[in-house]
């Protein structure tokens, strides 16, 4: 039987983000899409979701990044429309205080600046050393920064900043949940994913050598794997 599976992108990402996932799932595993990127707000985005699930649901939902916190954040609103919940690199708890001061000089930055595209210095804290010259990685990340562009950054940051530590509801969770990591992930290291697994009463963990945040390009087969694990396919 086919598992319908609906995937979400993290910040300046789109479905280019799991291109590489999906060409390593088994045949049985039927993807489907949410374009977070091509709304504005986040009130837009939630409603993306919402309406896959009102048209799909129950949802199998695998969000990366960003996507993951939205996928997670419906879980908690809509469980009835959640069938299981896999977050990759994703974090529960908000973002942390250099975060919040980084994403409000990159604000600050991009209101009054042109912006050229992501730099070495910024790509490199994604993506493990060595696959940050990697064009499967690194070319991929470029080309959607580029296409997505400034308008798409500056809004998401604005528009996604504000994240409610939604730890003390993890537990909430009836549905199975996935949690995949990466060792060398500087955004949400395997430590905030142990943590959120010992807050779940039904959670996997899986965490992949030699990786860093972007994981799916990194190592799709790996992520691929794990996917049909859960899933069983």
């Amino acid at each position: 039987m086919t598992v319908a599976l609906t995937f979400l992108p993290g910040t300046m990402c789109d479905w280019r983000v799991w291109a590489p996932v999906w060409a390593e799932l088994g045949d049985e595993a039927a993807t489907g899409y949410v374009a977070l990127e091509t709304q504005r707000t986040r009130d837009r985005m939630r409603a993306l979701i919402a309406m896959a699930g009102d048209t799909d649901g129950p949802l199998h939902l695998i969000g990366f990044s960003m996507g993951g916190y939205f996928a997670l954040e419906y879980a908690l609103e809509q469980p009835a429309n959640v069938a299981s919940l896999v977050m990759v690199c994703a974090s529960a708890f908000g973002l942390t205080p250099a975060e919040l001061a980084e994403r409000q000089r990159a604000i600050e930055y991009l209101s009054t600046h042109e912006y050229h595209g992501m730099t070495q210095s910024r790509l490199n804290q994604f993506v493990h050393p060595t696959r940050n010259m990697d064009p499967a990685v690194a070319g991929v990340m470029r080309a959607m920064d580029k296409d997505l562009g400034k308008e798409v950054l500056l809004g998401q940051l604005k528009e996604t900043s504000r994240r409610v530590d939604l730890g003390p509801r993890l537990g909430e969770l009836a549905m199975p949940v996935l949690l995949l990591g990466a060792d060398a992930d500087n955004f949400s290291p395997p430590p905030t994913l142990e943590k959120m697994a010992g807050f779940m009463p039904d959670a996997r963990l899986a965490v992949a050598a030699n990786g860093g945040h972007m994981i799916t390009l990194e190592q799709p087969a790996w992520v691929a794997a794990q996917l049909n694990s859960f899933y069983g396919v």
